[in-house]
Protein backbone atom coordinates (compact mmCIF):
# COMPACT_ATOMS: atom_id res chain seq x y z
CA UNK A 1 0.00 0.00 0.00
CA UNK A 2 1.02 3.49 -0.15
CA UNK A 3 0.30 6.85 2.07
CA UNK A 4 -0.94 9.38 -0.14
CA UNK A 5 -0.79 11.99 2.88
CA UNK A 6 -4.42 12.42 3.87
CA UNK A 7 -4.60 9.05 5.71
CA UNK A 8 -6.20 6.96 3.09
CA UNK A 9 -4.25 4.19 2.30
CA UNK A 10 -4.68 3.11 -1.91
CA UNK A 11 -3.42 -0.60 -2.84
CA UNK A 12 -0.84 -0.29 -5.22
CA UNK A 13 -1.78 -2.17 -8.71
CA UNK A 14 0.07 -5.38 -9.56
CA UNK A 15 2.16 -4.96 -12.69
CA UNK A 16 0.41 -6.52 -15.44
CA UNK A 17 1.77 -10.19 -16.74
CA UNK A 18 2.13 -11.16 -19.89
CA UNK A 19 2.12 -14.73 -21.07
CA UNK A 20 3.77 -15.22 -24.29
CA UNK A 21 5.53 -18.82 -25.82
CA UNK A 22 9.38 -19.31 -26.64
CA UNK A 23 9.83 -22.19 -28.52
CA UNK A 24 7.66 -25.11 -26.59
CA UNK A 25 7.28 -23.78 -23.77
CA UNK A 26 5.31 -21.02 -21.93
CA UNK A 27 6.60 -18.16 -19.46
CA UNK A 28 4.64 -14.86 -18.14
CA UNK A 29 6.59 -12.18 -17.94
CA UNK A 30 5.66 -8.06 -16.40
CA UNK A 31 7.91 -6.15 -18.46
CA UNK A 32 5.68 -4.96 -21.80
CA UNK A 33 8.95 -4.18 -23.78
CA UNK A 34 11.57 -6.61 -23.10
CA UNK A 35 14.47 -6.65 -25.55
CA UNK A 36 15.83 -9.77 -27.52
CA UNK A 37 18.21 -10.15 -25.01
CA UNK A 38 15.93 -10.14 -22.02
CA UNK A 39 13.08 -13.04 -23.74
CA UNK A 40 16.75 -14.98 -24.54
CA UNK A 41 17.63 -15.11 -21.05
CA UNK A 42 14.18 -15.93 -19.78
CA UNK A 43 14.35 -19.05 -21.76
CA UNK A 44 17.42 -20.30 -20.47
CA UNK A 45 19.46 -19.18 -23.96
CA UNK A 46 22.88 -18.06 -21.91
CA UNK A 47 24.90 -16.04 -23.42
CA UNK A 48 21.86 -14.54 -25.52
CA UNK A 49 25.04 -13.63 -28.26
CA UNK A 50 24.69 -17.36 -29.29
CA UNK A 51 21.38 -17.57 -30.06
CA UNK A 52 19.15 -15.53 -32.54
CA UNK A 53 15.28 -15.13 -31.80
CA UNK A 54 12.37 -14.33 -33.72
CA UNK A 55 8.72 -13.18 -33.82
CA UNK A 56 6.32 -15.86 -35.15
CA UNK A 57 3.97 -13.40 -36.41
CA UNK A 58 0.21 -14.35 -36.87
CA UNK A 59 0.89 -14.79 -40.73
CA UNK A 60 3.60 -17.67 -39.87
CA UNK A 61 6.13 -15.38 -40.62
CA UNK A 62 9.15 -15.22 -38.50
CA UNK A 63 10.99 -11.42 -37.86
CA UNK A 64 13.91 -11.15 -36.06
CA UNK A 65 14.21 -9.85 -32.84
CA UNK A 66 17.65 -8.05 -32.51
CA UNK A 67 19.22 -8.81 -28.92
CA UNK A 68 18.80 -5.03 -27.63
CA UNK A 69 15.71 -4.08 -29.80
CA UNK A 70 12.50 -3.97 -27.57
CA UNK A 71 9.06 -5.43 -28.52
CA UNK A 72 5.87 -4.44 -27.67
CA UNK A 73 3.65 -6.91 -25.82
CA UNK A 74 0.67 -4.96 -25.52
CA UNK A 75 0.31 -4.95 -29.48
CA UNK A 76 -2.06 -8.08 -30.30
CA UNK A 77 -0.30 -10.97 -31.77
CA UNK A 78 2.57 -10.84 -29.93
CA UNK A 79 3.28 -13.98 -27.90
CA UNK A 80 5.55 -16.21 -29.93
CA UNK A 81 9.21 -16.16 -30.43
CA UNK A 82 11.23 -18.98 -31.89
CA UNK A 83 14.98 -19.21 -30.86
CA UNK A 84 17.96 -20.14 -33.04
CA UNK A 85 21.43 -21.82 -31.68
CA UNK A 86 23.91 -19.73 -33.56
CA UNK A 87 27.44 -22.40 -33.17
CA UNK A 88 27.84 -25.52 -34.70
CA UNK A 89 28.38 -28.95 -33.36
CA UNK A 90 32.06 -29.13 -33.03
CA UNK A 91 33.43 -31.98 -35.21
CA UNK A 92 30.33 -32.57 -37.36
CA UNK A 93 31.62 -32.82 -40.93
CA UNK A 94 28.66 -34.60 -42.50
CA UNK A 95 26.36 -31.87 -44.49
CA UNK A 96 22.92 -33.26 -44.07
CA UNK A 97 21.07 -34.38 -46.89
CA UNK A 98 18.93 -31.87 -48.49
CA UNK A 99 16.66 -33.37 -51.41
CA UNK A 100 13.67 -30.81 -51.35
CA UNK A 101 13.37 -27.31 -49.56
CA UNK A 102 10.69 -26.52 -47.30
CA UNK A 103 9.03 -23.01 -46.91
CA UNK A 104 10.67 -20.31 -44.66
CA UNK A 105 8.27 -20.99 -41.64
CA UNK A 106 9.13 -24.87 -41.21
CA UNK A 107 12.67 -24.39 -41.88
CA UNK A 108 12.77 -21.81 -38.75
CA UNK A 109 11.28 -24.47 -37.20
CA UNK A 110 13.48 -26.96 -37.30
CA UNK A 111 16.24 -24.89 -37.30
CA UNK A 112 14.93 -23.80 -33.90
CA UNK A 113 15.19 -27.33 -32.25
CA UNK A 114 19.10 -26.99 -32.43
CA UNK A 115 19.58 -30.61 -33.88
CA UNK A 116 20.76 -31.83 -37.08
CA UNK A 117 17.97 -32.86 -39.94
CA UNK A 118 17.83 -33.69 -43.55
CA UNK A 119 14.82 -33.86 -45.96
CA UNK A 120 15.43 -37.15 -47.92
CA UNK A 121 13.27 -38.15 -51.06
CA UNK A 122 13.15 -41.68 -51.94
CA UNK A 123 10.64 -43.11 -54.29
CA UNK A 124 7.50 -41.72 -54.14
CA UNK A 125 8.10 -40.71 -50.35
CA UNK A 126 9.13 -37.41 -49.19
CA UNK A 127 10.28 -37.31 -45.90
CA UNK A 128 11.97 -34.68 -43.22
CA UNK A 129 14.34 -36.73 -40.83
CA UNK A 130 15.02 -35.55 -37.29
CA UNK A 131 18.52 -36.81 -36.07
CA UNK A 132 18.22 -37.40 -31.86
CA UNK A 133 15.22 -36.39 -31.81
CA UNK A 134 14.15 -36.09 -27.44
CA UNK A 135 12.19 -38.53 -25.92
CA UNK A 136 10.22 -38.17 -22.70
CA UNK A 137 11.30 -40.46 -19.58
CA UNK A 138 9.42 -44.27 -19.63
CA UNK A 139 11.21 -45.52 -22.82
CA UNK A 140 14.18 -47.72 -23.74
CA UNK A 141 16.13 -44.43 -24.64
CA UNK A 142 16.12 -40.41 -24.27
CA UNK A 143 16.64 -39.54 -27.74
CA UNK A 144 16.50 -41.16 -31.52
CA UNK A 145 15.89 -40.48 -35.30
CA UNK A 146 12.48 -39.46 -35.95
CA UNK A 147 11.08 -38.76 -39.47
CA UNK A 148 7.89 -37.57 -40.80
CA UNK A 149 6.43 -37.77 -44.29
CA UNK A 150 4.85 -34.77 -46.66
CA UNK A 151 2.66 -35.73 -48.97
CA UNK A 152 2.29 -34.22 -52.55
CA UNK A 153 -0.09 -31.62 -51.21
CA UNK A 154 1.50 -30.60 -48.02
CA UNK A 155 0.66 -27.88 -46.59
CA UNK A 156 -2.57 -27.80 -47.44
CA UNK A 157 -2.56 -31.98 -46.87
CA UNK A 158 -2.13 -33.86 -43.44
CA UNK A 159 1.20 -34.77 -42.00
CA UNK A 160 -0.04 -38.37 -40.97
CA UNK A 161 1.59 -40.62 -38.16
CA UNK A 162 5.57 -40.60 -37.13
CA UNK A 163 8.61 -43.06 -37.70
CA UNK A 164 11.02 -43.54 -34.93
CA UNK A 165 14.31 -45.09 -34.79
CA UNK A 166 15.85 -47.12 -32.91
CA UNK A 167 12.07 -48.33 -31.80
CA UNK A 168 10.79 -47.24 -28.56
CA UNK A 169 10.07 -49.75 -25.78
CA UNK A 170 8.71 -48.96 -22.45
CA UNK A 171 10.72 -49.53 -19.49
CA UNK A 172 7.83 -50.78 -17.54
CA UNK A 173 7.52 -53.68 -20.25
CA UNK A 174 4.05 -52.89 -21.18
CA UNK A 175 3.07 -53.05 -24.60
CA UNK A 176 2.80 -50.25 -26.90
CA UNK A 177 -0.72 -50.65 -29.25
CA UNK A 178 -0.86 -50.27 -33.15
CA UNK A 179 2.87 -49.91 -33.81
CA UNK A 180 4.69 -51.50 -36.88
CA UNK A 181 7.89 -52.01 -38.98
CA UNK A 182 9.10 -49.73 -42.16
CA UNK A 183 12.16 -49.56 -43.91
CA UNK A 184 12.79 -45.88 -45.30
CA UNK A 185 16.51 -45.18 -46.27
CA UNK A 186 18.08 -48.22 -45.75
CA UNK A 187 16.69 -48.22 -41.91
CA UNK A 188 13.95 -50.14 -40.23
CA UNK A 189 11.67 -47.70 -38.33
CA UNK A 190 8.72 -48.10 -35.81
CA UNK A 191 5.63 -46.62 -37.26
CA UNK A 192 3.21 -44.84 -35.07
CA UNK A 193 0.24 -45.70 -36.12
CA UNK A 194 -2.04 -42.07 -35.00
CA UNK A 195 -3.88 -39.74 -36.88
CA UNK A 196 -5.52 -36.71 -36.38
CA UNK A 197 -9.82 -37.18 -35.50
CA UNK A 198 -12.67 -35.42 -36.55
CA UNK A 199 -12.11 -33.13 -33.48
CA UNK A 200 -8.97 -32.24 -34.59
CA UNK A 201 -8.78 -31.70 -38.19
CA UNK A 202 -5.72 -30.62 -39.81
CA UNK A 203 -5.89 -26.86 -40.46
CA UNK A 204 -4.56 -25.58 -44.00
CA UNK A 205 -2.69 -22.49 -43.70
CA UNK A 206 -2.33 -22.89 -40.11
CA UNK A 207 -1.11 -26.52 -39.32
CA UNK A 208 2.61 -27.40 -40.30
CA UNK A 209 5.64 -28.86 -39.47
CA UNK A 210 6.26 -27.36 -36.35
CA UNK A 211 2.08 -28.63 -34.94
CA UNK A 212 2.67 -31.87 -36.36
CA UNK A 213 5.49 -32.27 -34.28
CA UNK A 214 3.90 -30.79 -30.66
CA UNK A 215 0.67 -33.51 -31.87
CA UNK A 216 4.10 -35.71 -32.08
CA UNK A 217 5.25 -34.78 -28.58
CA UNK A 218 1.78 -35.36 -27.13
CA UNK A 219 1.35 -39.02 -28.48
CA UNK A 220 5.00 -40.07 -27.14
CA UNK A 221 3.43 -38.35 -23.17
CA UNK A 222 0.00 -39.63 -23.88
CA UNK A 223 1.04 -43.37 -24.09
CA UNK A 224 1.66 -42.97 -20.19
CA UNK A 225 -1.84 -41.23 -19.64
CA UNK A 226 -3.60 -44.21 -21.30
CA UNK A 227 -1.66 -46.84 -19.12
CA UNK A 228 -4.00 -44.88 -15.85
CA UNK A 229 -7.37 -45.25 -17.95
Amino acid sequence: MTDQGDGENVKTKPPETFKIRIDKTDFEINNSQPTGRDLLLLAGKNPPERFQIFQRQNSGTLVQLPLDKTVDLTEPGVERFVTLPLDQTEGETATPLRNFRLSETDTETLDSLGLTWETIREGDIAAVVIRKYPIPAGYNCTEADLHIRLGPGYPDTQIDMAYVHPALIRVDGREIRNMSEVTFAGVKWQQWSRHRTAENPWRPGLDDIGTHLALVNHWFTREFVRLAA
